[in-house]
């Protein structure tokens, strides 16, 4: 028979027992509903694309997402210096990650001609989403701008990042020499802006853009620390406007977690000097390439109808 002092001991033990998980689970709570209310806070919600008849689901349809950096400062709405374009296709586990150049030449509906990065100048976030899907032929389906003042801050939270450095550079400040190197905000920073040492311009820069990018994914999805991740939405908070609602972010993770391959897509054109200013030019034969790859990615209709391609 069990004594009475065992059975007082094992009921203290139980008490003590959901004590602990009682104090666990607010805890985890707190930070929980700290992550969604920073989340909510980021939260711009749109209307679907008009190039889609209706919703996607990202839990198994193919969606896209549009990065959007932009510089904005007191007194001037700012430019969209990167745009990175990424397809995801659930099924596949894949994903393709695109880099458009902001001196690309396209027509911004409703200004004529000029370069994508004037776009959201002269109309935000909606107008660059519509530059895009006309010169793409493919539906946004989300976006994300960040304000690349408050992108250091979301690399500090992460406790840096890791990125491989192609070559051996100096800019703003910062030596970076080739290979793996661990790299804080103002450095990923000075990394993805530095431009004219680069031998390949801004071709080579819109590739070291797309590394930190990349290892800034890979960090958010990796972190041990709730109350790290708690802080990195709190910046995202204010430094983020997306129309991915916190439930979809959160799908979103769990999605590029998931996934076996991640692609890059090359957008080549060449460059030009049009009444004197210069732009990179893309051909017809080149936009044509590009917009059946993406097509074909997101299944749409109209994608060539021919076997798996590869970007």
């Amino acid at each position: 028979m069990i004594s009475r002092m065992e059975r007082h001991r094992k009921r203290r033990w139980w008490k003590w027992f959901w004590f602990t998980i009682l104090i666990l689970a607010s805890v985890v709570g707190y930070y929980a509903y700290e992550i969604w209310s920073a989340a909510n806070k980021a939260y711009d919600p749109r209307e679907k694309s008009a190039k889609r008849s209706h919703a996607v689901d990202i839990h198994k349809d193919p969606f896209s997402v549009l990065l959007m950096g932009v510089d904005e400062r007191k007194g001037d709405i700012g430019r969209a210096d990167t745009l990175i374009l990424i397809t995801v296709n659930p099924q596949q586990k894949q994903a393709w990650m695109m880099n458009i150049p902001r001196d690309t030449y396209v027509t911004i509906p409703g200004h004529g001609k000029d370069k994508i990065n004037h776009a959201y100048a002269r109309g935000g976030s909606k107008l660059t989403i519509e530059t895009v899907e006309q010169f793409l032929d493919i539906p946004v389906d989300y976006y994300v701008k960040v304000n690349m003042q408050g992108f250091e801050k979301i690399v500090d939270e992460l406790g840096g990042v890791e990125v491989r450095v192609p070559f051996d550079f100096t800019y703003n400040g910062y030596t970076f020499h080739q290979g793996t190197m661990t790299m804080n905000g103002k450095q990923a920073l000075a990394f993805t802006r530095m431009r004219k040492a680069d031998p390949r311009g801004d071709l080579g820069r819109n590739e070291r853009q797309q590394l930190v990018i990349k290892a800034i994914l890979h960090k958010s999805i990796s972190l041990g620390s709730i109350t790290r991740l708690d802080n990195v939405f709190q910046h995202l908070g204010e430094n983020v406007k997306t129309d991915m609602s916190p439930l979809q972010l959160l799908t979103f993770q769990q999605i590029y977690r998931s996934l076996d391959q991640m692609h890059t897509l090359h957008l080549r054109g060449h460059d030009d000097y049009i009444g004197g200013v210069y732009y990179y030019v893309v051909d017809k034969e080149e936009r044509t390439r590009v917009q059946r790859l993406l097509r074909q990615h997101l299944e749409l209709a109209g994608d060539g109808n021919g076997s798996p391609l590869m970007p």
